[in-house]
């Protein structure tokens, strides 16, 4: 009874603050061919894809900062590039129509915030606040796609889903960001400014549709022209680390994690093997860089620190350990760069809600098979 008495506040509480805001601004309107002389549409053509940088002057964006982004003109349109997500089960997601944006029934509910200067926008969806996959195929690529049109330094500030992770801050500096031009939408929702550039979604909305012209871009960004040689690292076994926190004894608790139940003897096995087991968020974003660089060999547990595969070289070869049903994000990054990708792929042992997780049970023997596989 009070879980519903608390779920009823809040719901009356949520419509009160929405009706206080519909008065500070309207909402925002919608018309199928939106065309006004403060409204710029550029194609870039990349290959047989097409994308967009938008210029918006004397607008704002609104965000909820996780499936609701509203770019709004100055006499109140929603325009195009907008973004308005609705999961339809457990995992997928699609970007629906434009008429179909939140802020066109509720309005912009947080107050608004007027920015001087240019503003480029990286907004790109709640994933990317947190996963380091989607900040590299979501957030980084809008700014290779807005540079093919503009210039860069005529950009003041940066709006981006977030910046408080060390690789969001680290991967904008290396590309001549400074930290002062941030601004997080976790902490500003709604922001008014004379000129905001903003792009199309780079890979579409999915990672694993990433297109190879975004992972040469970063690669180009990136991988430094003289990379200092290490050869501690020419074998890496990447670590989760998460059998320790898990209780084996109650097992079934955990069927949405995604954790290597035999971790520990795949690690004993690979260090007699020569192989470094490393936490990648345990070093610098350019460091990191240097590691992946220099391996030969890469096995890992899907998941999103594979990104780090964007910037190996040319010869290295990879076993991916996966559940049975989760994507090919990373198969094909490979696939585009022309490495050597093997995928172990095991059934979870318990049913999980998402199919990319599950406690999985690899073999050692199935490892060796794709080693010898491998020529190793």
């Amino acid at each position: 009874m009070l879980n519903i008495l608390k779920h009823y506040i809040k719901s009356i509480y949520k419509k009160f603050i929405i009706l206080i805001f519909l008065f500070l601004y309207k909402k925002p309107l919608f018309k199928k061919k939106f065309t006004n002389q403060n409204f710029e549409v550029k194609k870039v053509k990349i290959k047989k894809t097409i994308y967009k940088v938008f210029f918006l002057k004397k607008g704002r964006v609104y965000t909820n900062k996780n499936d609701v982004t509203a770019y709004i003109s100055h006499n109140n349109y929603i325009t195009e590039g907008s973004m308005q997500f609705k999961k339809f089960d457990n995992i997928n997601s699609s970007n629906q129509t434009l008429d179909k944006n939140e802020t066109i029934k509720i309005g912009t509910p947080n107050l608004k915030k007027k920015v001087n200067g240019n503003i480029l926008s990286l907004l790109s969806g709640g994933a990317s606040r947190d996963n380091f996959t989607h900040w590299f195929t979501d957030v980084v690529p809008r700014i290779f796609l807005y540079k093919k049109k503009y210039k860069l330094k005529d950009i003041k500030k940066f709006y981006v889903p977030s910046f408080k992770y060390r690789f969001q801050i680290e991967s904008l500096n290396l590309l001549d960001i400074k930290t002062s031009q941030l601004i997080s939408s976790e902490h500003v929702k709604h922001l008014e400014a004379k000129k905001i550039y903003y792009t199309s979604h780079p890979c579409h909305f999915y990672p694993n549709k990433t297109e190879k012209w975004a992972l040469d871009e970063l690669r180009k960004s990136y991988i430094p022209k003289k990379l200092k040689k290490n050869n501690n690292f020419k074998k890496v076994f990447i670590d989760r680390d998460q059998l320790k926190l898990i209780d084996k004894n109650n097992l079934k608790k955990y069927s949405s994690w995604r954790v290597l139940l035999n971790e520990n003897e795949i690690k004993k096995f690979l260090k007699s093997k020569g192989f470094s087991i490393i936490k990648p968020e345990n070093f610098s974003f350019k460091k990191q860089i240097e590691i992946f660089n220099n391996a030969n060999y890469v096995i890992s547990l899907y998941g999103a620190a594979m990104m780090m595969l964007t910037f190996c070289n040319k010869k290295v070869k990879i076993i991916e350990i996966k559940p049975k049903k989760s994507g090919d994000e990373f198969k094909k990054i490979s696939d585009n760069l022309n490495f050597k990708h093997e995928q172990i792929k095991i059934k979870p042992k318990f049913e999980s809600l998402t199919p990319q997780n599950g406690l999985l049970f690899c073999n050692i023997n199935l490892i060796k098979e794709k080693l010898k596989k491998l020529k190793f």
